[in-house]
């Protein structure tokens, strides 16, 4: 049985549109695919919901896992968070994300956005 492909779209730090390919459950969350494939420097708690590094903006699309209080409290303590914010980390790798669009928001956005 072959595994569909499905892409999401992302706008990385450098402000640059990027185009990703992934397949369901490839990897556990959008912070691991995103940190082997295509982005260094990233999720320096490991995924706990802890450190923010991995927060992201969603403008096109949405993910209906449910923000658990770890990831509510990280984001309470962040600069520049909206309502479209996540942790990369806490958003499961599965069809939800297809056609889907963020922004990577750096330490550089944090005051600009």
């Amino acid at each position: 049985m072959k595994l569909e492909t499905y892409s999401f779209t992302y706008i990385d730090e450098f402000g640059d549109i990027n185009s990703a390919n992934f397949r369901p459950n490839e990897y556990h969350n959008l912070m691991e695919l995103l940190f082997d494939k295509y982005v260094q420097e990233w999720g320096e708690c490991k995924s706990r919901a802890w450190c923010g590094t991995c927060h992201i903006k969603i403008i096109k699309g949405n993910s209906r896992t449910e923000i658990l209080k770890d990831e509510k409290q990280t984001l309470s303590k962040l600069d520049g968070t909206s309502p479209q914010s996540r942790l990369a980390c806490q958003i499961p790798v599965n069809a939800e994300l297809h056609n889907m669009t963020f922004r990577i928001i750096s330490e550089n956005d944090y005051g600009s956005k």
